[in-house]
């Protein structure tokens, strides 16, 4: 019979193969190495299809091709093939008819003509692994037998259809020529049209996600070039050297990713489409092809095309580079490295002989693991040993994350990220659990943990089970779902599913785990992440565009206007007057072409560089943003970045904010912030105390860590865990007196505070969501300090019972240093004795949710220290004495947990004290809990109450809010009839004060302080209470001394009493919630040894079900859970990033609505939405939820927005989560509805959103209201979608990684950076863009037009006023840089103007800066003043001092006027902020065309000039002074008509720029101003800059020139180095006492010091400005609308009146 067995391919001469034999019956198969097979019979005519068992379908052939055999022959025989088969020549059998030995019904037919043979399928054989005795060995060695390769079976063959549990039956297989079975081969013919749609899904960059029937296969093979003989199919090829994806024939699609927007062959396709979505090229294209068409154009042919193409091709190129950056952090991304697993056939050592396989198919079925691979083998089989990996012709290779390939096998180490999807293979952790870190996919801080199934991990995990045993997998087809994960494999004919929990994705992060192994299945865009985001991200153009679109066509028809108003006056002219002109000789070029003429000669009213000008400007403000010292993150030394220049200017217009929460929002740390112990709230601020002791010098004791000392002589005591506490102290001689300080820890911190006597009392925390509300409850370290001082009072047993169950109810693992040179380095010392000297702060926690690590490393700081976890057994390190006293340590074993689930809500710990006592520990939200307290109905009626009570605060908060609304929608809406009303200075700036003095918070907190009084008097009335002067309101004790007065500690009366502990309980929580923090309650009860072996048995029984597992674990869990007793609460800080709830409020107050889009639950997000202040004490929160059916669904929907319309609400927020979000996005009119809900509340929370969720909220946002500009910000791999989707996309450069930074257009480091982003930057780009196209089609209009009218003088002719050169040279030379000056460096307001009052930001977001209206104003204005420049030019000089008989001064007089007046206008009156740039461009634009006119001259005297007399027109005319007073005359009118105009608006309707440009001026409201700005604006004011070198050279050599500077230099820099240093001494940052305040004319720190006197003033910024004696411009407008300010007192005249008496 043939039977070959597959070996490892390097095997020796020594290894053997035994014979066979088949018995009628039952069959035993034997080898000589010890292999037994024992095959019942078969059943008749089965086959699997392709993909099943790789084992059945081995002994299938083998034993199928045995029983053809009466005996086996010895010979060998080489087939043609190359492969050498042993047992029976194949010729004898090959044209018989056999009968099967197995089954007497079954024949078994061979023939050697057809190749046809009829197979069956068999039971699976059961092997049994024995190991070979030293005889046995040697008989192997002594055999020589020959290499088989791998071969195939009948039940892989010819078949498309995926993994099933049953076999069918098929047709008949066939073998090849030389006796091997065929591979199937899929079809390769395809259509023509199958290949013109790749190409042109390849250049559109689209991707067609075709689908198979099940879902696609990958085997599973280290060496991929052998899966095809293994498996029987086509699954590899070689010449791609990858797996085929059924779908395509084609090999599965690389791990490339691409976030860039164009690609090689779309890039100018793209590039043409968005350039001529610009209606002005299409209109100059235009004219371009009609300037072409000989006859028509009297300028030239080419004088608009070659423009036109070379501002498109910088517009490209500029649009390119920006792309090539992306490419560019693409390419970093491809490239980074991970290690895969391959065959090094070349190194394979392996001697040793091959454990003998085995037989035992009951102990498979159970997953015992037996056989190859198995999960039992020893550590040194293992993958993670090197010795195994190179034994069995394994190894390691680096390769970047582009050259991972579908269905090779990835390590990845600790801290690396998941270059591609991934199945779990095998862990490197006892227990095959994995924690990956989903921050950049899902958004959530929490560890998850991943592991293989149990079945691959057993057979996997070694390397000679991975590289000899053979799996195909099944898997979903890509798509996007990151919650849910289907798929399955089969082994031995079982097949087993794979969820979620066995698959690790892109983007995740391995933590807490030393490395894992994994078999990659999707890579590239398929992957999860990948297909989450948009694959062909649109091209975004700001919407400002739109609207110079729509002025670009109005000008147009000016331009056909002005066209068709020229030719028809030119027809009736030209009628009237043809008999004179006797030099015409009756010709004409006919209408069509005079018609062209005018167009070509007007079409300069839309400026051709218009574009190409905006794209200059934008690229300085591009690099004003990115070197904005405010946006640069220190810490990180990450400063801002922009990716395009294209919206600079909707930055300054943005209405809608989407922002991720965690990494944006949030800081992804979580403190231990309060916790509540019977009735007393307490803070725990030590890390913020660590902050400040880190920024300067302690007062309590030195910082720097002293080095231990050990003695010399003697050995140190091992210290043993339950020693009893020695009475000497820590510092005594045992341990020596060189103990450890690190004060860098905050365990640390609270040893070396305790150790003073007193701790400090002060709170330094302030509430993100109620900055204004007092933190007045004592701190941790003065409950500490109770307790060790009264460790048996009532209220330090409950205090210490909670610590302890904070302690020991978690899942964490401690960490301590491994080596002594962690803590110190020196003597040796035993890990025993460490125990002693080691800091408590060194001991870290591996945790599965941030919340447990702060509650574990609070309990440590606190000292109650998880010293040891393992086995089930907790070590728990106190000090009952003191932190001067030696440590105690307890033993505490965890019987059972009931894990924390979505659903239950708690988590329970069954714990054996070391008392033997056996108690119950459950945390959980207090709904949860109160539920389950054995005076539950006691606690629900006293949640009631604090909930009606907190329900009452808050209408009243919401009616204060809701009528200062009104009062200032009033104000807004005053009528703008008299004079006073429409300036109404004095309102507006009653409100500004109203926000510059917080009057409202203070109005809320007052409500809040009442509400809390009025409660506090109820309690103290209920339980007698007499000291009404508590600050909580209980009972004080009268036996201990003053310190629990201090700390308002209850007596033991009131601790006994349940009723007021649940009730302080319940109100801290909700001081809490509203807080933003994240709450627990803590409970506990004492169990009966008897009832807890009872119920561990049916718990037992629940945990190893095989249905319904979790639903009962559940409710067996929950049997335990009752007659709880309530032991405390805690809550935790989710911190924010620096700023970010300042940023919020600031952002809504400047009109901008903003929305979290998080992955989180639906209570972290509320938590954090409290924190951040996008949700108020006082809002109305509409939680939409799909439990509660559609019906419900949609009424709240419909009350929610009948309820805000009609303005009885004061705020309002919608929570709505993912999945009830899928579910009303299929339904169109609902979702029609949610969104009108979503544009009239204040915000909205998205939670448990998935990337592709938020990509349509904000695009449907978008397109909905396709004005308001949306912005959106993240920054993980799963806000990419998002950021795209948006018309603005921000990343932050934070801790999920730079791929949303890559793929938005701007990237900041952190959220409260978008306050300078937006509300100043943006600002002024939308300010600047506005005003420069607003000058630029001003100036055009008020040239070009005076063409127009100019020819009424020639009979509308054509013929030109200017000299041809300098008509050509307007607006390169002349009028260029008036308008790049204005769109580069105008800034209407002061940035802390701006900051301080974010409602001004309101003129971008409402289109107030540029729109038809002011359009029309605007050209008005320019057609006033061109008609004026021009009838006055021509009838006050025109007609009287033509002395050279040519238009020459007429046409020099209009243009340098207009050349005046066009500056004037843009550097003087609209620029905001003169600066020496405005004055050099004025001057350099009317200079230079004066030396333009002197530089003509010149050249026309070495040319005829047929027209104008230049060569020596400007010597007649120049020299007349007439000329000089007609050019002042005409200059001075158009202006003063300019400022008139000005005034009358500024009178009767002034802007609030304007207004708040008056209110700069006055110095006190600008210190205001300055200060409420300071925290966004301070590193710009304070960090030093180095002295310009340009302006240093120019300065020096302007004084060489005028004599400023003595002739010796060097003496000159030593004295100004020795100023420089005499400054620095004065300032702030070298006050000798520190920490004093400064004085008044002190100015701040990075400020350039000098004396100042008493006639100066040192604003914030540290600018000094000179005060005023008289009365300001700005303080006469005040003082004539209502603003009287007292007169000033002269304090120097005060001062020297009261130092006379002093005097001697």
């Amino acid at each position: 019979m043939d039977f070959p067995i597959q070996e490892e391919k390097e095997a020796s001469s020594s290894d053997s193969l035994a014979t066979a034999t088949a018995t009628t019956g039952t069959s035993t198969v034997g080898m000589t190495a010890g292999l037994r097979l024992e095959v019942p019979p078969t059943r008749q005519h089965l086959r699997r299809k392709r993909g099943l068992s790789l084992r059945s379908q081995m002994f299938n052939k083998n034993l199928l091709q045995g029983a053809a055999a009466d005996t086996l022959s010895p010979s060998v025989e080489p087939d043609n093939g190359g492969r050498t088969w042993y047992g029976r020549s194949r010729s004898s059998s090959s044209a018989s008819n056999v009968t099967s030995p197995f089954n007497g019904d079954t024949n078994i037919t061979g023939n050697n003509n057809t190749g046809n043979i009829e197979l069956q399928t068999l039971n699976v054989p059961e092997i049994k692994i024995e190991e070979a005795n030293e005889d046995e060995i040697t008989s192997l060695e002594n055999t020589v037998i020959q290499r088989y390769t791998p071969y195939t079976s009948s039940k892989y063959l010819n078949s498309s259809t995926r993994l099933s549990t049953h076999s069918t039956t098929s047709d008949m297989s066939s073998y090849d020529d030389d006796g091997s079975l065929p591979l199937h081969h899929r079809p390769k013919k395809r259509h023509t049209m199958f290949y013109f749609n790749r190409i042109k899904n390849r250049i559109l960059g689209i991707q067609e996600h075709h689908r198979t029937e099940n879902g696609r296969i990958i085997p599973l093979a280290v060496d991929p070039a052998t899966a095809n003989e293994t498996y029987g199919d086509e699954y590899y090829s070689l010449s791609a050297k990858q797996f085929i994806d059924e779908r395509t024939d084609q090999p599965y699609c690389n791990n490339l990713i691409t976030s860039s927007k164009y690609t090689v062959y779309d890039f100018l396709p793209k590039q043409l489409k968005a350039q001529f979505s610009k209606i002005a090229n299409c209109y100059f294209m235009v004219v371009a092809i009609m300037q072409m068409i000989p006859g028509w154009s009297t300028t030239g042919k080419f004088t608009t095309i070659i423009p036109l193409m070379i501002f498109m091709s910088i517009s490209i190129a500029r649009e390119g580079f920006d792309d090539w950056k992306r490419h560019a952090h693409d390419k970093e991304e491809n490239n980074k490295s991970t290690t895969i697993i391959e065959v090094d056939n070349e190194h394979y050592t392996r001697q040793q002989p091959s454990p003998r396989y085995s037989c035992d198919t009951s102990d498979e079925d159970q997953g015992g693991g037996l056989g190859v691979g198995g999960g039992g083998g020893s550590s040194s089989e293992r993958l993670t040993s090197p010795e195994a990996m190179r034994t069995y012709g394994l190894f390691e290779h680096k390769v970047c994350w582009k050259d991972v390939k579908v269905g090779q096998i990835v390590r990845l180490n600790e801290d690396e990220w998941c270059p591609a999807d991934i199945i779990l293979l095998s862990t490197s952790s006892e227990d095959n659990e994995a924690y990956i870190e989903t921050m950049a996919m899902d958004g959530e801080t929490s560890l998850k943990t991943r592991q293989p199934h149990p079945e691959i991990a057993s057979r996997f995990s070694t390397a000679v089970g991975l590289k000899s045993q053979q799996c195909l997998f099944t898997v979903e087809d890509p798509n996007t779902d990151l919650y849910n994960f289907d798929g399955k494999f089969e082994l031995n004919d079982h097949t087993y599913s794979l969820g979620s929990d066995n698959v690790v994705y892109r983007g995740s992060i391995l933590r807490n785990t030393k490395s894992i192994f994994g078999m990659v299945i999707f890579t590239g865009e398929e992957t999860k992440i990948r297909m989450n985001n948009i694959k062909n991200p649109r091209t975004k153009a700001p919407k400002l565009q739109k609207n110079i679109n729509y002025i670009v066509i109005f000008m147009v028809f000016v331009v056909l206007s002005l066209s068709s108003f020229s030719l028809m006056a030119q027809r009736l002219l030209k009628d009237s007057h043809v008999h004179k002109a006797w030099y015409l000789y009756n010709q004409d070029v006919g209408v069509a072409a005079t018609f062209m003429g005018f167009i070509i000669m007007y079409n300069t009213l839309i400026p051709l560089s218009l574009y190409v000008t905006m794209e200059i400007i934008k690229v300085m403000q591009l690099l004003f943003l990115q070197y904005d010292l405010d946006m640069y993150h220190v810490e990180t030394n990450t400063p801002a970045d922009a990716k395009t220049a294209t919206i600079l200017e909707e930055l300054g217009q943005v209405s809608y904010i989407f922002s991720d929460k965690t990494g944006t929002l949030t800081d992804n740390k979580m403190v231990f912030r309060k916790f509540s112990i019977s009735g007393v709230s307490v803070m725990h601020d030590l890390d913020l105390m660590l902050t400040e002791r880190s920024k300067g010098a302690s007062d309590v004791t030195s910082l720097i860590a002293t080095p231990v000392v050990i003695p010399s002589q003697g050995v140190l005591p091992s210290p043993q865990y339950g020693l009893p506490n020695s009475s000497l102290p820590r510092n005594s001689g045992l341990i020596g007196t060189g103990k450890t300080t690190d004060g860098n820890t905050t365990s640390s911190l609270v040893r070396q505070s305790l150790e003073l006597g007193k701790v400090r009392s002060t709170i330094s925390w302030v509430s993100t969501a109620d900055p204004i509300r007092p933190q007045d409850s004592p701190t941790s370290l003065q409950i500490l300090k109770y307790i060790q001082l009264h460790p048996q009072t009532l209220f330090a047993k409950k205090a210490k019972q909670l610590l302890i169950s904070i302690a020991l109810c978690s899942t964490c693992l401690p960490r301590k240093p491994t080596s002594t040179a962690d803590v110190f380095s020196g003597s040796a010392i035993t890990l025993d004795e460490l125990t002693q000297v080691i800091d408590d702060g060194d001991i870290e926690y591996q945790a599965t949710s941030p919340d447990e690590l702060a509650l574990v490393k609070a309990a440590r700081d606190l000292g109650f220290i998880v010293y040891n976890r393992q086995s089930g057994k907790i070590t728990l390190k106190t000090y009952p004495e003191g932190f001067d006293y030696e440590p105690k340590f307890e033993e505490y074993e965890v019987l059972d947990t009931i894990d924390f689930t979505s659903n239950r809500k708690r988590m329970s710990v069954i714990v054996q004290y070391p008392d033997g006592r056996i108690g119950l520990i459950c945390k959980g939200a207090d709904s949860i809990i109160l539920e389950r307290l054995k005076y539950k109905d006691m606690a629900e009626a006293k949640a009631r109450e604090i909930a009606h009570a907190s329900a009452d605060r808050k209408t009243k908060e919401a009616d204060i809010v809701l009528h200062n609304k009104l009062s200032h929608e009033k104000v807004r809406g005053a009528s703008m009839g008299s004079f006073r009303d429409s300036m109404n200075v004095e309102q507006r700036m009653a409100s500004i004060d109203n926000y510059l003095q917080n009057k409202d918070g203070e109005e809320l907190a007052g409500v809040a302080a009442e509400a809390k009084k009025s409660l506090h008097l109820q309690q103290q009335k209920k339980y007698s209470v007499d000291n009404e002067d508590s600050p909580l309101g209980v009972g004080l004790p009268t036996t201990i001394d003053g310190m629990a007065a201090e700390l308002c500690i209850p007596n033991d009366k009131l601790l006994i009493n349940d009723e007021f502990v649940v009730e302080k309980t319940l109100e801290h929580i909700e001081e809490y919630s509203t807080e933003g923090l994240r709450t627990l309650m803590y409970s506990f009860r004492w169990l009966g040894k008897a009832e807890y072996e009872s119920w561990s048995k049916e718990y037992a029984a629940a945990k190893t079900s095989l249905v319904d597992r979790n639903e009962k674990v559940e409710r067996v869990g929950e049997m335990m859970e009752h007659s709880l007793e309530l032991i405390g609460a805690t809550a935790i800080e989710d911190k924010l990033q620096e700023g970010v709830s300042d940023a919020i409020d600031k952002l809504r107050r400047a009109g901008i609505k903003l929305w979290m889009l998080t992955g989180d639950k639906r209570e972290t997000a509320i938590n954090i939405g409290y924190s951040c202040r996008l949700i108020k004490d006082y809002s109305t929160i509409v939680i939409l939820s799909s439990d509660d059916g559609n019906n419900v669904l949609v009424q709240r929907i419909t009350t929610a927005t009948s309820e805000i319309s009609a303005g009885r609400v004061a705020h309002s927020v919608v929570v709505i989560d993912g999945a009830t979000l899928a579910e009303v996005e299929n339904d169109p009119a609902v979702f029609l509805l949610f969104l009108d809900l979503c544009i009239k509340v204040d915000s909205t929370i998205c939670c448990r959103a998935s990337p592709s969720q938020k990509a349509k909220m904000v695009s449907s946002i978008r397109e909905l209201r396709p004005k308001e500009v949306t912005l959106a910000i993240g920054d993980g791999a799963n806000d990419i979608a998002m950021i795209q989707s948006a018309d603005i996309g921000i990343g932050i450069t934070g801790k999920e990684g730079l791929q949303a930074a890559r793929s938005a257009d701007y990237a900041i480091a952190q959220f409260r950076f978008l306050l300078k982003l937006l509300l100043v930057n943006g600002r002024y780009n939308y300010v600047r863009t506005c005003k420069f196209v607003l000058c630029t089609f001003y100036k055009e209009l008020l040239f070009y037009l005076t063409q127009c009218i100019y020819q009424r003088q020639t009979l509308f002719s054509g013929s030109s006023m200017y000299e041809s050169w300098s008509l050509s040279m307007f607006n390169t030379l002349f009028t260029s840089l008036p308008v790049l000056v204005i769109g580069m460096f105008d800034k209407d307001l002061k940035p802390a103007t701006l900051l301080a009052v974010p409602e001004l930001y309101a003129k971008g977001r409402e289109y107030r800066g540029f729109n038809l209206k002011l359009f029309l104003s605007w050209m008005l204005l320019a057609a006033l003043q061109s008609v004026t420049i021009t009838f006055l030019a021509i009838y006050v000089w025109g007609w009287y001092a033509l002395k050279d008989n040519t238009v020459l001064p007429l046409g020099t007089m209009v243009f340098a006027v207009l050349v005046i007046v066009i500056n004037a206008k843009c550097e003087f009156i609209e620029l905001q902020n003169r600066t020496f740039l405005a004055f050099a461009a004025f001057i350099i634009s009317v200079g230079g065309y004066m030396l333009w006119n002197v530089l003509i001259m010149l050249l026309y005297r070495t040319m005829e000039s047929p027209i104008f007399f230049v060569s020596y027109g400007l010597i007649e005319f120049g020299s007349d002074q007439s000329w000089w007073a007609s050019c002042l005359m005409l200059v001075t009118i158009p202006i003063l008509i300019d400022l008139l105009l000005k005034t009358l608006k500024f009178i009767f309707r002034p802007g609030d720029d304007e207004l708040f440009k008056m209110f700069e001026k006055d110095i006190d409201l600008r210190r205001t101003f300055e200060k409420k700005a300071y925290s966004e604006l301070y590193q710009g004011w304070t960090f030093q800059r180095e002295p310009s070198t340009t302006f240093g050279r120019i300065k020096r050599l302007v004084g060489k020139i005028f004599f400023f500077i003595k002739k010796h230099p060097q003496h000159t820099q030593e004295e100004t180095k020795t100023d420089d240093f005499d400054n620095f001494v004065q300032s702030a940052v070298y006050r000798k006492r520190a920490g004093t305040n400064p004085n008044p004319t002190e100015l701040p720190p990075g400020a350039d010091g000098e004396a100042i006197s008493s006639q100066y003033e040192v604003l914030p910024l540290g600018k000094k400005v000179k005060r005023k004696r008289g009365e300001s411009w700005a303080q006469m407008v005040g003082n004539r609308f209502g603003f009287k300010s007292e007169p000033e007192e002269d304090v120097d005249a005060i001062i020297d009146q009261r130092l006379k008496g002093f005097q001697v």
